[in-house]
């Protein structure tokens, strides 16, 4: 008989965090859903919880920048980070994060600015489709990932279920132009470009086609990426401890007083 999803374990850690690394992350994520004003976990707030486990640093810059995100030193030397994170939801057939693992699904991982690639005479509109997705994950490749040193992609993927999935990819794939095709989605909308990418094993022709593994928006210039969740993929529960405005202001307040009396603001009495 076939083993139900619902049967599998909960509980998958220990194999891109370690077990004390996952529970200082546990902890900081039970202070951030703490507050009254966090209800889900923003890209940001993870940089800095995952900068701190790992002893590294957080380099503040925005969301799906080409900056690394953090980066770690050591006696083998730095590493840098770039951080992506993705919500997800559970459902009847998949009812917990484990029950993800293996499971592909599409990241935002940069914000290729094909524009600087183009030639004296082209145009975002005059490229065929394969053309401009060419430009992308050349762009990717080399004024990216090559060009700001990403050593690591570091995936978090929160659940509504408060389970966490977490893995890493070191070094991060780049990819080979000549190893896919690209066609227009149709969802464009004014004289903006919305394709796809497709593995050339893919009938061109064929009339229905599989889950592509990018897509490229020319407006938002956001790329996304498909990536497999891996099996062995960290996988970690957070319990939710809620305080109410009034508790939060209570709990602050002394020494909120404190540092104001230390920077030699006046009191707000």
């Amino acid at each position: 008989m076939k083993k139900s999803i619902i049967q599998r374990p909960t509980r998958h850690m220990g194999n891109y965090l370690t077990e004390e690394q996952i529970e200082r992350a546990k902890l900081e994520l039970t202070l951030l859903f703490a507050l009254p004003f966090a209800k889900d976990l923003f890209g940001t707030a993870w940089e800095q919880i995952l900068a701190d486990i790992k002893g590294g640093i957080w380099t503040g810059k925005r969301d799906n920048r080409p900056n690394p995100d953090l980066y770690v030193d050591s006696a083998a030397g730095r590493k840098n980070y770039s951080v992506k994170c993705e919500g997800m939801k559970t459902t009847v057939g998949r009812p917990n994060a484990t029950s993800f693992l293996g499971r592909k699904m599409d990241f935002i991982v940069a914000r290729p600015k094909v524009d600087e690639l183009l030639a004296p005479g082209q145009t975002i509109a005059s490229l065929d489709a394969t053309g401009l997705g060419s430009l992308v994950l050349r762009y990717y490749n080399e004024f990216i990932v090559s060009k700001y040193n990403w050593d690591v992609l570091s995936f978090v993927v929160p659940f509504n279920t408060n389970e966490f999935i977490y893995w890493e990819e070191d070094p991060p794939t780049v990819y080979d132009p000549n190893d896919y095709w690209w066609k227009d989605t149709g969802k464009a909308t004014g004289s903006n470009r919305n394709i796809a990418g497709y593995p050339v094993a893919v009938d061109r022709e064929g009339g229905q086609f599989p889950a592509s593994s990018f897509r490229w928006t020319s407006g938002g210039k956001q790329f996304y990426a498909v990536y497999e969740i891996p099996v062995d993929a960290d996988v970690f529960k957070v319990e939710r401890i809620a305080l109410t405005r009034e508790e939060l202001r209570e709990a602050l307040e002394e020494k909120l007083a404190q540092k104001k009396r230390i920077a030699g603001h006046p009191s707000s009495t």
